[in-house]
């Protein structure tokens, strides 16, 4: 029988009672000083349904981990006040906390004026009507704070119209830094244009870079640290199309449980264990529960600024205090760049073969609106009507275009030349032709000679002037072929200038509508001022199956060319460009050109044409007063020039006849005769002895030739002695080369008698 509440079981209870204590007490000291999170006190004691023996066991937080929880609150708390935090709502998306004042209603806005002024900004916004949009990233991690979702972007465009201006901005600004004031300065000091343009930016959502969730398999106290194994340790890129998960878990990522944020400090790989450290949150993950990976919201800043093709721009950035929308007071440096030298990330296509291949840019079509201002019809005004009269026009021929290649005054001056030269041919040939009578009539040598030696100088003259008006005949003759000059009916054109009307407008700070273009309506009129007969036409009118009969106009309408426009940088815009008529390379807008005919009267009429409403719907004034014009009687057609490369050309026909006649020798044959004075009726002596040949031979006293040499026979009369006998001894025993030898003398002296009479009288000795 046991006893109950006797002295023995009493002692032995209280034994066990400072057992447990002192226990406790040790147990509660060691928490004090562990490193563990826990201290376990083990109690002996009874089941209560038995009465069996066992073991309870308590586990104490350690003082090390009471302080690391605190710490975890007061992190938890103080993000929260700081406005870092993010929860999750019931939707299942997060939000960030943010601290504010006590909700109260806003104050009553009173006391605001009506304006009395506007303002303007730039609104350079061509680039977001590109598609695809092409655009610059600018990583602004830690360079702005990380709470704010907007950036102060200004952009100064340079105005390149020319490579001249864009080799001047990149030797400028490309790879240096300028504050925003000593860009303004440096453009303005060298009078260059640019536009500014200020936005508000709206930092990119962004996506969480990875996924994956871990499920909470177990978790044990290894060595007094909860340790939580996990079914993988595995997570992926986040992906449009397919996850792959080949990315392990680390130390440093953070984990997600509920509204808590965990970091792993320990992890065991194979095990797929890991030790957290508690960041955010009062969470306490348990088995069959999840961690999500965890990316940092604000991990990345960029800044997407949208740019266009062929643009220089320096671009300036602000941060924004989104708590109280306060922007940074000074702006950044300068960021230069030249769009067309950008390529496409990951690729070396540049810019400009990109956009002229891939883009669709709508911003240019506004832009070009927006500076050449075309104004509808819907606000225009009826112009001006223009004014003529009949003296502002003439008639001019307009086809000696036909031989435009060829030099007038040149031809002109060549014919006169040759005219000249056929003048001074003729005088020469009757000049030589009445030396050579006169010097048949003269007896003294010297006389003679002089004379001769006139004549030979003529002759001279005659060849020189002969191959001059050849080589001119032939020129205007090779012109006429090589600039196909040919015989053309002249054909007249009225011509002449008249007033542009001044523009009009509906209200005077407006900008006047200008008169851009005419038309120009003409017809043709008899002698006594009728018109010609107007025909009618008829056709069928698929509609009505009837008839229909049309009479045709005698009007012709012809539009003059546009107004030219060109743009004005000081402005921004496209003017229209003043005509120039003083010009003759510039077709003008007012001027008149209509085609009349010897005989013809032309009847013409003018009308205003708008920019208003131009060029689908422009408008148009009323047709201005008439104004006859009648054909010149004083003026012929013809063309001289025309004419006289006619002339050269037939001329040129002759001169290859004389030439191959001249060739031939012929003129030569017929220039040596001279009047012959014993002749009755007057024939000539054919040649002269100088240009006689005479072939001489030699012989031996045998009678054999031996060598045999031509001269002319001149010089075989004037070597020969006058009154020369020669004494012949006949050798004995050649009575028959005797006479042969005297034969052949007696038939030179002979010949040299017949080619000159005057000195028979000297050899008829020797002859006889």
């Amino acid at each position: 029988m046991a006893n109950t509440n006797s002295f023995t079981e009493t002692t032995n209870n209280l034994v066990k009672q400072v057992n447990i204590a002192l226990e406790s007490m040790q147990k509660m000291n060691s928490t004090m000083t562990t490193e563990n999170d826990s201290v376990v006190i083990s109690v002996e004691g009874e089941d209560p349904i038995t009465g069996d023996p066992c073991t309870y066991s308590y586990s104490i937080p350690s003082y090390h981990y009471t302080l690391s929880e605190l710490s975890r609150i007061t992190n938890t708390v103080d993000t929260f006040v700081n406005g870092q935090g993010v929860v999750l709502l019931n939707d299942g998306t997060y939000r960030e906390v943010k601290t504010i004042a006590v909700a109260t209603s806003p104050n009553r806005i009173t006391g605001i004026s009506a304006p009395s002024n506007f303002r303007s900004k730039p609104n350079w916004f061509f680039e977001s009507m590109m598609f695809p949009q092409v655009f610059v990233r600018f990583d602004l991690k830690g360079k702005i704070d990380d709470r704010s979702d907007r950036v102060i972007v200004k952009r100064v465009i340079f105005d390149n119209f020319d490579d001249v201006e864009t080799q001047w901005f990149k030797n400028t600004f490309i790879g240096k830094t300028y504050l925003y004031a000593d860009v303004l300065t440096l453009l303005n000091n060298n009078d260059k244009n640019y536009w500014e343009d200020e936005e508000t930016l709206e930092l990119p959502l962004r996506t969480r870079p990875y996924t994956g969730n871990f499920l909470i398999t177990n978790k044990q106290t290894i060595n007094n640290e909860e340790w939580f194994y996990l079914n993988t340790i595995s997570y992926g890129l986040v992906s449009d199309t397919s996850t792959v998960k080949n990315i392990e878990l680390r130390i440093g990522d953070e984990l997600r449980y509920s509204n808590s944020l965990f970091q792993i400090d320990q992890i065991e790989v194979q095990d797929k264990r890991v030790h957290l450290t508690a960041l955010v949150g009062l969470g306490s993950p348990t088995i069959n529960q999840y961690f999500d990976i965890y990316s940092i919201p604000f991990e990345n800043k960029f800044c997407d600024i949208a740019v266009g093709y062929n643009e220089c721009e320096i671009i300036f950035l602000k941060g924004v205090n989104d708590d109280y929308n306060i922007i940074a007071d000074e702006w950044s440096d300068s960021i230069s760049f030249y769009t067309n030298d950008l390529t496409l990330v990951n690729s070396n296509t540049s810019l400009e073969y990109y956009y002229y291949n891939f883009v669709t840019d709508f911003g240019k079509q506004m832009e070009g609106q927006a500076k050449e201002k075309f104004v509808p019809a819907f606000y225009g005004i009826t112009p001006n009507i223009p004014s003529i009269v009949a003296d502002q026009f003439t008639v001019n021929q307009i086809n000696t275009q036909t031989n435009a290649a060829l030099n007038t005054d040149s031809i002109k001056n060549t014919q006169t030349q040759i005219e000249s030269t056929k003048t001074i041919i003729n005088s020469l040939k009757t000049t030589i032709s009445q030396q050579k009578a006169e010097l048949v009539e003269l007896t003294d040598p010297a006389q003679r000679a002089n004379l001769q030696d006139k004549i030979d100088n003529n002759i001279n003259q005659l060849s020189k002037k002969t191959t001059e008006y050849q080589s001119l005949v032939k020129s205007l003759s090779t012109l006429a072929y090589e600039n196909s000059a040919v015989v053309a009916e002249p054909k007249y054109r009225v011509r002449g200038f008249f007033a542009i009307p001044d523009g009009v407008s509906s209200d005077p700070n407006a900008p006047l509508q200008e008169v851009i273009q005419f038309d120009i309506a003409y017809r043709y009129l008899r002698l006594d001022n009728t018109g010609n007969p107007l025909n009618s036409y008829t056709y069928s009118d698929p509609s009505t199956n009837q008839k229909v009969t049309g009479i045709f106009t005698d009007w012709v309408i012809t539009q003059s060319p546009i107004k030219s426009r060109r743009y004005d940088s000081s402005s921004g815009k496209y003017i229209w460009v003043e005509e120039n008529i003083s010009d003759g390379n510039v077709i003008n807008i007012n001027q008149i050109d209509v085609p009349i005919s010897k005989g013809e009267k032309v009847q013409i009429k003018i009308r205003s044409i708008s920019e208003a409403g131009w060029p689908s719907n422009p408008m148009k004034s009323d047709w201005s007063n008439l104004v006859t014009i009648e054909f010149p009687s004083n003026i012929e057609g013809s063309d001289q020039v025309v004419n006289i490369l006619e002339d050269a050309k037939a001329e040129e026909e002759t001169i290859k006849l004389d030439q191959t006649l001249s060739a031939a020798g012929i003129y030569t044959h017929i220039e040596d005769g001279v009047p012959n004075p014993n002749s009755a009726n007057g024939t000539y002596f054919k040649h002269k002895s100088e240009f006689l040949a005479y072939d001489l031979p030699i012989k031996d006293i045998d009678g054999n030739i031996t060598s045999e040499s031509t001269i002319d026979l001149q010089s075989q009369i004037t070597d020969a002695p006058h009154k020369t006998y020669v004494t012949l001894t006949r050798p004995s025993g050649s009575s028959s080369a005797y006479q042969q030898l005297t034969g052949t003398l007696q038939q030179l002296l002979q010949a040299i008698v017949n080619a000159d009479p005057s000195i028979y009288d000297e050899f008829q000795d020797l002859i006889q």
